[in-house]
């Protein structure tokens, strides 16, 4: 199997097996967002963080595909 490189060159990097990788299910907040719905500030939180988790992930995998 691959190898990917998380957080290169960062603190918490880190080398994982590409079938590890777990993608953040955004479809239903991406749905949400164009369908102009509103979240509940209590969600706020855990949708950032889901966001922020593919943000990093997209990075890496770009740094890996380029290497």
């Amino acid at each position: 199997m691959a190898d990917i490189t998380l957080s290169k060159g960062g603190t918490a990097e880190r080398t994982i097996d590409a079938q590890d990788i777990e993608v953040p299910d955004l479809w239903h907040i991406a749905m949400a967002l164009q369908n102009g719905e509103v979240y509940l500030p209590h969600a706020r939180d855990q949708i950032a963080e889901m966001v922020l988790q593919c943000w990093h992930l997209c990075h890496d995998l770009k740094r890996h595909i380029q290497s």
